[in-house]
């Protein structure tokens, strides 16, 4: 089997990339990455010589650059992303070029192939929005509060339009927060713990009473694959640990 991995140097992409090299002697990748904030070159370091592991620095918003990619490829896993909430806030425009145009341009060169490609994209539960009270479920409304959400939300919908307009080979994946190796240093646990190590006041935001599901990275990267061999074409899939921890119970 032969993979396309967009956003192959951050925090998610390596790890399953290691992941499926190591329990696939069968699979291919091809990496596709801009290495903008949160991509680390160093994570994947060690496959550089790998004969079934190939590194293209690129974008996707680039359509030329996603047709040439996607020629023999038998499945697209979409990790490529602008996921920080707070830059979403101040400078929206990334993640719409990234998130969703991204998204589209290797959509539109699926749609063009003269065989079936499996899509699998992977998106977040930000998409739904806040609850008080239980968890969302796949059918739940999209209510998006933040331009990061809302442009992930955009490419759910264009992902489940192609699969009922043009037939295509989509899935939708929707994960709670994950953690562990190779994380962005910015995010909540691991800035917890180099700023503890380094004796820096640990920042709580709001009240530090907002409850999140904890998803470890590689239980993702493992669910990622049932979905690549068992799920169905145009199913949304939520994915968690049912690990609801307060904020201010990691913080402290």
């Amino acid at each position: 089997m032969k993979l396309l991995v967009t956003g192959g140097l951050g925090f998610i992409g390596s790890n399953f990339i290691i992941q499926s090299l190591s329990n696939h002697p069968d699979h291919e990748i091809i990496n596709i990455d801009k290495i903008g904030i949160g991509a680390n070159p160093e994570n994947l370091k060690k496959l550089e010589n790998r004969n079934r592991y190939r590194f293209i620095k690129g974008d996707i918003s680039n359509p030329k650059l996603v047709q040439e990619a996607i020629k023999d490829v038998d499945v697209v896993v979409n990790f490529a992303a602008e996921t920080h909430v707070d830059r979403s806030i101040s400078n929206p425009n990334p993640f719409i070029e990234s998130n969703y145009i991204g998204t589209f341009n290797l959509l539109e060169a699926e749609r063009k192939m003269d065989r079936k490609i499996r899509h699998i994209q992977i998106s977040t539960d930000e998409v739904y929005g806040d609850i008080t009270k239980g968890s969302f479920t796949e059918t739940d409304n999209l209510r998006p509060s933040n331009p990061y959400a809302a442009t992930k939300a955009a490419a759910d919908l264009l992902c489940n339009a192609y699969a009922r307009t043009y037939g295509m080979n989509i899935v939708v994946t929707r994960c709670t927060n994950n953690y562990g190796p190779y994380q962005f240093p910015e995010k909540l646990i691991p800035k917890t713990i180099l700023r503890a190590i380094n004796n820096l006041k640990i920042p709580v935001y709001g009240t530090g009473e907002a409850i999140r599901d904890w998803l470890y990275v590689l239980g993702h990267c493992a669910a990622i694959e049932n979905m690549m061999n068992k799920g169905k074409r145009g199913e949304v899939y939520n994915v968690s640990a049912g690990n609801e921890v307060k904020v201010i119970d990691i913080v402290f």
